[in-house]
């Protein structure tokens, strides 16, 4: 499959305080395009703070909103919150939000797209990562005009007439992903996909890095793991989306992380191959980066780099 990389100007836009001033200048004369940060499971808004700079230093707005039951809208299990944890009680406890349904996290994207063009924003772009991806995608099946394009980042898609966990079942996913050591609970009992993001057991506290965030600096993920929340949705991944006929006409982009243990590399592949399957006259671009599931902790810099590349239409190659 085709994969094309950043084009050398695009790095330039971002490097130096000449940069900042051409960015400005920009943003004067071409219409404001925002980015609507959507994260992924277990994590919040506060997860792309080290991209936005970057995104606004180049002239663009961003807005980075909580999901249900996610950074603050969380509700944590009072399991959760005894320690020493009652490993019992925290692999039954039902979730509070389990039947909040993918609607409402689409909704929760659509607001924030609202808020983008209350900010002046004429360009709306959704950038999702891995749980990220499915709403965002609802989002703009459901109300294509509220966005310019899609920018996913290592994430889950539902595509036409297949849910996103369709792809969770894949034979290369099933062999090579390991998020699955992070779960504590089963789904069809808790209602989630529940993790301990305050274990203190070395064993689970390793497991969990390899998993998603292999190359990230030991700091910085110890930071990360103290904001990360431990449930996340799991029945949205059995939902199939309605599409929109306008849905074909927005720009999309799919940034692969190649050293993923999460979504693995050959999952974004075939997601692409379905998206381009459905839309063929408009093809999805598949651009790499080389990092773990974390890509906005990993490389921060090179993933702005690329959103604001897709967004702007640079030529890759």
């Amino acid at each position: 499959m085709l994969r094309r990389t950043l084009f050398q100007g695009a790095a330039a836009a971002l490097a130096g305080s000449a940069a900042v001033r051409v960015a400005t200048a920009r943003a004067d004369t071409a219409p404001k395009t925002a980015f609507v940060l959507v994260h992924g499971s277990w994590h919040g808004g506060w997860c792309w703070g080290l991209v936005r700079p970057k995104l606004h230093a180049a002239g663009m707005l961003s807005v980075a909103l909580d999901l249900p039951g996610h950074g603050l809208h969380a509700i944590l299990p009072q399991s959760y919150l005894r320690r020493p944890l009652d490993t019992e009680a925290f692999a039954t406890e039902p979730w509070a939000l389990a039947d909040v349904g993918v609607h409402s996290y689409a909704d929760a994207v659509l607001e924030a797209a609202q808020t983008a063009r209350t900010m002046g924003a004429e360009r709306v772009f959704a950038v999702a990562h891995s749980m990220g991806g499915v709403p965002a995608t609802f989002a703009a099946a459901k109300a294509p005009d509220a966005f310019t394009g899609l920018i996913y980042v290592a994430a889950l898609v539902p595509t036409p007439h297949k849910p996103a966990g369709a792809y969770l079942a894949l034979e290369d996913q099933q062999a090579n992903s390991l998020v699955g050591r992070v779960i504590m609970a089963n789904p069809g009992v808790v209602g989630s996909l529940r993790m301990d993001p305050r274990s203190t057991d070395p064993a689970y506290i390793a497991g969990a890095k390899e998993a998603v965030a292999a190359d990230v600096d030991d700091a910085l993920w110890s930071a990360a793991v103290n904001m990360l929340t431990p449930d996340a949705p799991v029945s949205l991944y059995g939902d199939e989306a309605t599409f929109d006929p306008a849905f074909g006409r927005l720009q999309r982009t799919y940034i692969c992380a190649t050293s993923d243990r999460t979504v693995v590399p050959s999952t974004c592949e075939a997601i692409v191959a379905d998206l381009n399957h459905a839309w063929p006259d408009n093809p999805t671009a598949l651009v790499d980066i080389d990092t773990s599931h974390e890509v906005m902790l990993a490389k921060p810099d090179r993933l702005a780099e690329l959103v604001i590349a897709a967004a702007e239409g640079t030529p890759l190659q």
